[in-house]
């Protein structure tokens, strides 16, 4: 019967030293493949599970190595998105320099054609002035030939108004009426050819100082289609003396002429027939004068 007493001696041993070592492994963790011991392995086992601890390394190392990657490609998306946007600001700024060097051009050419029209204007002023300048010269001259003229014949018109003058008529109109009115109604008389009454009124407003140049030339005119050739010449004559540049001076001209014709005075009509073509060339009166030397 020593069997059973060698057994138990055994077994107590056995439970002394699990008792001691407790770090041993679990009997549950026996021969398991996903357990940190290998003990109860066999080597094949062992083999595999030395591979499986390798690929949970590589495992985590290839998740880390993902997350290194998406971290790298938000960074680079990052960087693209940056160079995108550096990229639109300097096409934007490309385009502006090329909208101010456009501006620049048009500001330059526009600049240029302001010059060249400034360089025209001063041109054409300077031309204008030297046209005016000319003509203000030959109105002179005008006036200063018709003033000679006029002066070499004041002894024959003094002599045409008489060594007398008569003493001026009282006036035959009511101080009322406007010197307007008499004016208007001057002109209907001359228009309807009512010579001898035109003429009152023409003296009544030159009485009254009003209009002295205009209405001496009309009551020349009354004078003149009344066929009375020397108080048409004189009439003709102050109202010339009191404004040279009135718009009916070529018609004044004319008559003047045609008047001294009338008295047989040809050399003084040819005087006022050239005066007229010189100075009126384009006038109706200067194109129906006779061509005298």
């Amino acid at each position: 019967m020593q069997t059973p007493y060698v057994f138990l001696r055994i077994w107590s041993f056995l439970l002394v030293i699990t008792f001691c070592f407790g770090a041993e492994p679990s009997a549950f963790d026996v021969g398991r493949l996903d357990s940190n011991s290998t003990y109860g392995l066999t080597e094949s086992e062992k083999y595999l599970l030395n591979i499986n601890r390798k690929i949970e390394t590589l495992s985590a190392e290839l998740i880390k190595l993902k997350s290194d990657v998406n971290t790298a490609v938000e960074r680079s998306e990052g960087a693209i998105s940056l160079l995108d946007s550096l990229s639109a600001k300097m096409s934007s700024v490309s385009q502006s320099a090329q909208a101010i060097d456009a501006n620049q051009s048009y500001q330059n050419a526009y600049i240029g054609e302001l010059e060249k029209y400034v360089k025209e204007s001063r041109s054409l002023e300077l031309a204008n002035q030297e046209t005016i300048k000319n003509v203000l010269t030959e109105l002179t001259t005008m006036v200063d030939t018709l003033s000679a003229n006029y002066a070499a014949l004041d002894k024959r018109i003094a002599a045409l108004e008489g060594k007398k003058t008569a003493a001026p008529a009282k006036s035959q109109f009511d101080a009322n009426i406007s010197s307007e009115e008499l004016f208007k109604e001057g002109e209907k008389l001359l228009s309807n050819k009512e010579y001898a009454n035109s003429k009152k009124y023409f003296a009544e407003l030159i009485s009254r100082g009003y209009k002295p140049a205009r209405n001496s030339y009309l009551l020349g005119e009354a004078e003149y289609f009344s066929e009375n050739w020397s108080e048409a010449i004189v009439n003709y004559k102050k109202s010339a003396n009191l404004y040279d540049k009135a718009d009916y001076m070529s018609r004044l001209l004319y008559h003047t002429a045609i008047s001294f014709d009338k008295l047989g005075e040809t050399s003084n009509a040819n005087q006022f027939y050239k005066l007229l073509k010189t100075n009126y060339p384009d006038s109706k009166e200067a194109k129906a004068s006779p061509n005298r030397n």
